[in-house]
């Protein structure tokens, strides 16, 4: 999703004069030719995210579109306070787009992952969240975060997902839900890389004769209440899927969607059940280590259809 990022960001300033570039000491890639080609849009703050918000905040204020960009943890944790009084309370105009979302920063451990920034960030009023589930998707996430107005966080991971789409994905549109894989046995709602996790599962679970829904939520706020639930409805099972924690994240999302709907579902959350991953290793390897491999998947997946074929 990095290399993704950088061309869309590239491609947007190309377009769009009033982008301004704001990183923290993480410009690479296409940032490198930003910095040479458009450098009165280009500020590099060092390791300061901090004031990188502060004055994003003070750049859209006099009509610029500041894209902030660094590591989720250092964005989502350290400038919490920032994002809530600089951006947040006064609907400032700042995309904040952090990379390295989950566990993929896996050979620096847990104080550079980011498995609590959707339950932090989902509590900020006017904070709009975007969780795309293909880098394809990337481009279309970042054009609809600047086209709109107010404070956006995009979250995105890094290197090697899972792509999900063979062709161009749906048009990204923020509120919406897409479905990536159809079935009619139950329904796995995931978000953010994961996504290929999800998908591969459903394609295991299909060599035995269980057909699941996968649906992309790819926007976690606003998201479509009335398409999650028209989703679980079809199948009465529904799984939940996030490289985050369980609590506050996407299964928090959709369990309230669900409770608020007064009807009765077969519900499980899979993520990080309230702890740290304090291990160290290859991306898919930590999360098959914490029960969130694609295999891991498809026997929660299978457990919950088996359970409902015996009530």
């Amino acid at each position: 999703m990095r290399i993704e990022y950088e061309q869309a960001i590239y491609d947007l300033m190309k377009k769009n004069q009033k982008i301004v570039a704001l990183v923290a000491d993480s410009g690479t890639g296409k940032y490198k030719n930003i910095q040479e080609e458009m450098s009165d849009r280009y500020i590099d703050f060092g390791i300061a995210e901090n004031t990188m918000i502060a004055a994003a905040s003070g750049l859209a204020s006099e009509g610029w579109i500041p894209v902030v960009y660094g590591i989720n943890n250092f964005l989502a944790y350290r400038s919490y306070e920032f994002i809530r009084n600089d951006l947040c309370m006064d609907k400032r105009n700042v995309k904040v787009v952090g990379i390295g979302a989950g566990v993929i920063q896996n050979m620096q451990g847990p104080t550079h992952h980011t498995l609590e920034d959707i339950s932090c960030l989902r509590a900020l009023p006017n904070l709009t969240i975007l969780s795309p589930g293909s880098p394809k998707e990337v481009y279309g996430a970042l054009e609809a975060a600047v086209n709109m107005a107010g404070p956006v966080y995009l979250r995105l991971a890094k290197l090697f997902e899972t792509e999900v789409y063979e062709n161009a994905p749906p048009k990204f549109k923020i509120g919406e839900v897409n479905v990536v894989h159809y079935g009619e046995d139950m329904t796995l709602f995931a978000t953010g890389s994961i996504m290929g996790d999800a998908y591969e599962a459903a394609k295991i679970l299909e060599k035995e004769g269980i057909y699941v829904q996968v649906v992309n939520v790819r926007s976690l706020k606003p998201v479509d209440k009335a398409e999650i639930l028209k989703q679980a409805r079809m199948t009465r099972k529904v799984v939940t899927l996030e490289e985050h924690n369980i609590y506050g994240g996407l299964g928090s999302i959709i369990a309230e969607i669900l409770a608020e709907s007064g009807e009765a579902f077969l519900f499980r959350r899979m993520g990080f059940n309230d702890e740290f991953c304090t291990e160290y290793g290859w991306h898919q390897e930590l999360k098959r280590l914490y029960g969130l491999s694609p295999k891991h998947i498809a026997g929660m997946c299978k457990d919950i259809v088996l359970k409902d074929r015996l009530l």
